[in-house]
């Protein structure tokens, strides 16, 4: 899979599927705070002007490297449920597949 497509699904299906999660479970429930979320959506925004500036690898590469250190620094107040944890972990997974990908 290529790193436009990878990007693609995590903006059209897997990045929403966790925005869900954030803004429906985890900041009602204190799992995370608000200041999380805004972090999250830092990361997002990022994520999506990357797959804009993929013509640009360098650019593109440094904004995936800076979501990927935004998502890194949430922390949540006590454990993500288990399928919460795993839509969140595989964003992360994705987003470095597509450094990857891009790097070669």
């Amino acid at each position: 899979m290529s790193a436009k497509d990878i990007l693609w699904r995590l903006i059209d299906n897997d990045i929403p599927l966790s925005d869900d999660d954030f803004r429906t479970y985890l900041v009602k429930d204190g799992t995370i705070t608000e200041e999380d979320l805004k972090v999250w959506n830092e990361a997002v925004k990022k994520v999506k002007e990357a797959y804009k500036k993929l013509t640009a690898t360098d650019i593109a590469v440094k904004l995936l490297n800076e979501s990927l250190n935004l998502l890194n620094s949430i922390n949540p107040k006590k454990p993500f449920p288990p399928d919460t944890k795993v839509r969140f972990e595989e964003v992360k997974q994705n987003i470095k597949k597509v450094i990857e990908e891009l790097g070669k």
